[in-house]
Formats: structure tokens, sequence, C-alpha cells
């Protein structure tokens, strides 16, 4: 009984270093993935920042250019702008007062 208890002993042993012999080796194929997947990754993301960059500058040039041509059509045209800048203001004044007519009034709790 004493040898089919270590034979016993013995299977089982052999069969968990073999478990953890191919844990080992999942471990280093699923880190290789990793590796691989982080560095695919990373040149892709390098390469989306390389094509957007050169778009990103042009259009804070647009941008700066345009809001300087603004910021001159204001300045030259003094009277215009305040005109449609009250005008704005005016119509949106006009716009909450009416909305806010058409609602019911706010119930109090002391009615």
């Amino acid at each position: 009984m004493a040898a089919n208890t270590d034979d016993v002993r013995e299977s089982v042993s052999k069969d968990i270093a073999t478990l953890q012999q191919e844990v080992s080796r999942l471990q280093k194929m699923i880190s290789a993935q990793g590796t691989e997947a982080y560095y695919e990754v990373r040149d892709r993301a390098s390469k989306a920042y390389e094509d957007a960059l050169p778009r990103a500058k042009g259009a804070v040039a647009n941008i700066r250019a345009e809001s300087v041509a603004a910021a001159g059509a204001a300045r030259e045209h003094a009277a215009a702008t305040t005109t449609a800048l009250a005008l704005a203001g005016a119509i949106g004044f006009l716009a909450g007062y009416l909305l806010s007519g058409s609602q019911q009034p706010p119930r109090h709790w002391w009615e």
C-alpha cells in the first residue's frame, strides 16, 4: 500500500511539474503577444500623429488668419459691429422673454 501511495504522489508531482511548465510557456507566449501588440499600437499612434500634425498646424494657421481678418474688419467697421452685436443681444433677450412667458408660473409651497 505504501508503494502504491508513493507511486500516486510521484505521478501527481510529475503532473504538477508538467502543468507548471505549461503555465510558464503560456505566460511567455502571452507576454510576447502583448509586447508585439504594444509596439504595433505605438507605431500606429505615431503614424496617426505624424499624419495629423501638418493638418493641425494648417488648421491653426487658418484659424489665426481668420481671427486676425475678423478683428481687422471689426476695427474698420466699428459702428456696424456694434449694431450687429446689439441686434443679436436684443433678439436673444426677446426670444428669452417670449419663451419664459409661455411657461406656467411657478407654484410656491405657500399657495
